[in-house]
């Protein structure tokens, strides 16, 4: 054999193979390539793919993994190598809610009738989940570290979802995992975005096999929520607004850097703690925010404040405030349940857009005419 001839056996022996492995890559047997969905506002969770199952990671504020879920067809067998991972098999068909706040992300994905208990069910808004509690359909399951663990045992939820302020549930969390009763954190309302917080809407849409549904819902949000910022993005006025009100002589003021900061710049207002670099609250005396605040155009949100006496009964000195004079005090408890329930802390959360386009008609009414405030009343 020639030397040249054999140097062409080898060539062509090298092509068929890679030929060959290009039509059949070892990725698509692996199990473990993930094909990642991209999220447009959302920091704080991730959702993976691949043929097995999907893979939903939620993060912390610094972008630290907090927990993974593995979410598996009920009829597929569980892969090797994900065995001792947290699998939660779906679509679930029984949810209990930790959070009044996770209804609006059901509700949305029309998934509602398969909430089957809820903390605090008398805060509950939503007025089929209302009847449905009126007619012992939801029971109440208690507060975090008082859950009634017998109860959740007997109902046997496909999926609990929670929230972890400063830590305060860990200890039911783990208790559930104890319990084997498949326990999701939800840190949505860490999100720096409120765009960001109604993108959770495709995590939860995971567990129910809704997730192009839920992309078509928040693409539009999206879009609205953008559409109306617009009409303000060239305003050169922007009047000043003051948000919250004392509690027992401690004024806690949102950060220049949280999402209700970011709603009154879209809206086209000037906050008056703008300047802040905190993502939270900050503790300040009454005397404090008055010296910065007392001559505001505007004041948003003064608690459960439903009239200006509601305001002045907490506190004498609050009438000292220009805007109690001028009347320019809303507050976004148009939506109530006759027990409490308040529903911007349900579809508030997943409907930004519809925030920012009455906080557009109360700062700016000149853009956004002949149309009522969803969220919002004015306070007399």
């Amino acid at each position: 054999m020639t030397t040249n001839l054999r140097f062409l056996r080898i060539i062509s022996l090298f092509l068929t193979v890679f030929f060959l492995s290009c039509k059949n890559p070892v990725i698509e047997n692996s199990g473990t390539i993930f094909k990642d969905v991209k999220n447009l506002s959302a920091k704080l969770f991730k959702i993976e793919r691949n043929k097995n199952f999907t893979k939903l990671t939620i993060f912390d504020e610094e972008g630290n993994l907090k927990n993974a879920y593995f979410l598996i067809e009920k009829e597929k067998e569980i892969p090797e190598n994900i065995k001792n991972k947290f699998i939660i098999r779906i679509p679930v068909q029984k949810v209990v809610c930790l959070s009044t706040t996770h209804i609006a992300f059901l509700d949305i994905l029309d998934e509602t009738d398969k909430i089957v208990a809820l903390s605090g069910t008398q805060y509950v808004y939503n007025q089929i989940l209302r009847k449905r509690i009126k007619n012992d359909e939801i029971q109440d399951i208690g507060y975090e570290n008082s859950l009634d663990f017998e109860l959740l045992l007997k109902l046997k939820p496909d999926l609990v979802t929670v929230y972890n302020i400063n830590g305060s549930i860990s200890p039911t969390i783990n208790k559930l995992k104890q319990y084997n009763i498949p326990v999701v954190q939800i840190n949505e309302y860490l999100e720096p975005s409120v765009l960001g917080q109604a993108e959770w809407l495709k995590f939860f849409a995971e567990f129910f096999n809704k997730s192009e549904f839920a992309k078509n819902k928040f693409d539009k949000i999206y879009k609205s929520y953008f559409e109306l910022k617009k009409m303000t993005d060239t305003l050169k006025e922007k009047p000043t607004v003051l948000l919250n009100m004392p509690w027992k002589g401690t004024w806690y003021i949102p950060g220049g850097k949280s999402n209700v900061a970011q709603l009154i710049a879209d809206a086209g207002g000037n906050y008056i703690f703008e300047n802040s670099d905190e993502k939270h609250n900050s503790a300040l005396s009454l005397e404090e925010v008055y010296a910065k605040a007392r001559n505001t155009d505007f004041w948003l949100n003064p608690g459960q404040a439903k009239s200006i006496n509601d305001i002045i009964g907490t506190d004498i000195r609050l009438q000292k405030f220009s805007t109690l004079k001028t009347g320019k005090v809303f507050n976004r408890n148009k939506r109530l349940s006759p027990s409490g329930g308040n529903d911007y802390m349900e579809s508030g959360t997943v409907r930004p857009d519809v925030i920012l386009k009455d906080l557009i008609q109360i700062l700016h009414p000149e853009l956004i005419k002949n149309d009522s405030l969803f969220f919002y009343r004015k306070l007399r």
